[in-house]
């Protein structure tokens, strides 16, 4: 004998299935990798313009420098990209996907789509505590000329803007370089 609830709970599970298998079918939209100018400079170099700004940077231990050659843009360059690197606040989830991974997410998606490993996560200071952002520098072929912060929670008012350090209360303490 057949149980009809188990048939009727497996039907709808294959019209669910279904439907989902519609959705992943249907044409994705090809977004262009923009075409920017990239230059290169060594860590010691990041490190010391951030030391100048009383930005510390980790790792520091002896033997643990984790990417000797660090890759940025100029202001134009950053301008397209920095659109594609702000994500939805509904990723939130306390304790798990708090402000540490949106900085995270930034870095690992800025270097994984555009090859520049200079969106920096960032561990500051905001009105409500201590935070995760980013930090990135600018310049052109001879070297360093700033740096600014990213917000890269849609769920924060400044999100979607680059700012000076200091500007709307983002204070970085120390940077993962």
């Amino acid at each position: 004998m057949c149980d009809v609830t188990q048939l009727l709970t497996c039907q709808r599970q294959v019209k669910e299935l279904q439907a989902q298998v519609i959705e992943l079918e249907k044409p994705k939209p090809i977004v262009p990798i923009p075409q920017i100018t990239k230059w290169g400079f060594q860590r010691h170099y990041l490190v010391q313009r951030l030391k100048a700004l009383g930005i510390e940077s980790f790792p520091e231990r002896e033997g643990y420098i984790l990417n000797q050659w660090h890759f940025y843009t100029d202001l134009e360059g950053w301008g397209e990209i920095l659109w594609d690197l702000a994500f939805e606040s509904d990723l939130y989830k306390p304790d798990i996907f708090a402000c540490d991974a949106y900085g995270l997410k930034a870095n690992i998606e800025c270097r994984q789509r555009y090859g520049l490993n200079t969106l920096l996560f960032c561990i500051g200071k905001i009105p409500l505590g201590i935070h995760g952002f980013n930090l990135f520098p600018y310049g052109d072929e001879n070297g360093i000329e700033g740096f600014l912060l990213w917000e890269p929670n849609e769920g924060f008012e400044w999100s979607g803007e680059a700012f000076e350090i200091g500007e709307n209360s983002y204070i970085p303490i120390e940077v993962m370089i």
